[in-house]
């Protein structure tokens, strides 16, 4: 009786394959709940407080609620809701946050909550949340935001809470709070707003859509008196300097082109100047044609 042959081990590709088969088993919906996490129902995953590097995987592909908070996660994994884009809650306080790159948030089409309070960026960059178009509160307080760009919420059509407070914002683009039409609540207490021109646009804006909180809390410095003030004590007349004021960029724009155009005069007289020049030498002389007409005579 002839013995029985050993099995085959799989090759490269078999054991790929049986690889990807594995993974996408465990990310069938209501199973792989993370290591260390409370999966508390079907749709929700509980990984708060686990002093967690990085966000961990694998979830249930149906999840719809994670919360992180609490943690030392220092990015969000660029094709993370690629994966997850049934996620609607998000909880990413209190973690490491460093930065919002453009892209983070594609594939994230359903979420409406999202919560990045008690992180450290200190930039919010054009686009960092475009494809989260269904936002409707967004909380971003308790950062070290210095700065917003003018574009950073476009394409949040639907968000209705905006928390910035308790950043280090000595001002903000009003086009950053023009792209938010559905915009109820506004919180901008906690920041060290300096009452300058670049302030003033925003400050008319809030004070025309009167949106709760309101301005009650919320302080300005003026430096030249080395003091601050409440901002519903300013009025348009605070900034009535500002209206006349030119920017830096603006006096630049006013140089160069003055520089230009006396450049291009100069070019133009001079060339002018040439051709007049050489006209007059190379046309006939006048007087010279009596004199032959009278020596022919």
């Amino acid at each position: 009786m002839r013995p029985r042959a050993a099995p085959r081990a799989p090759t490269g590709a078999a054991a790929a394959a049986l690889g990807l088969f594995s993974f996408l088993l465990l990310l069938q919906p209501g199973h792989a709940c993370p290591a260390g996490c409370a999966c508390t129902d079907p749709h929700t995953v509980d990984c708060r407080d686990r002093g967690l590097p990085s966000v961990p995987d694998p979830f249930p592909l149906d999840v719809r609620k994670l919360l992180v908070a609490g943690n030392r996660i220092q990015h969000i994994p660029e094709d993370f809701f690629i994966f997850y884009g049934d996620l609607v809650y998000l909880d990413f306080r209190n973690n490491s946050l460093r930065s919002l790159e453009e892209g983070t948030f594609s594939g994230s089409a359903k979420l409406a909550f999202l919560d990045l309070s008690y992180n450290n960026p200190t930039q919010l960059g054009a686009g960092a949340f475009r494809s989260a178009g269904r936002l409707v509160k967004l909380s971003l307080a308790n950062n070290n935001l210095a700065g917003v760009h003018e574009a950073a919420f476009e394409t949040l059509e639907s968000l209705q809470v905006l928390e910035l407070n308790d950043n280090n914002l000595p001002s903000l683009n009003v086009a950053a709070l023009t792209a938010l039409p559905a915009l109820r609540t506004l919180r901008l207490d906690g920041n060290p707003w300096l009452c300058m021109c670049e302030w003033m646009n925003a400050h008319s804006w809030v004070l025309e859509n009167a949106l709760p909180p309101g301005l009650d809390e919320i302080q300005c410095s003026l430096p030249m008196e080395n003091r601050r003030i409440f901002l519903h004590e300013l009025s348009e007349a605070s900034f009535s300097e500002c209206k006349f004021s030119l920017s830096l960029t603006d006096l630049f724009v006013i140089i160069f082109s003055g520089v230009a155009v006396s450049i291009a005069a100069i070019i133009s007289s001079f060339f002018l100047a040439t051709v007049v020049q050489c006209f007059q030498r190379c046309a006939p002389n006048k007087d010279t044609e009596d004199e032959d007409e009278d020596e022919d005579d």
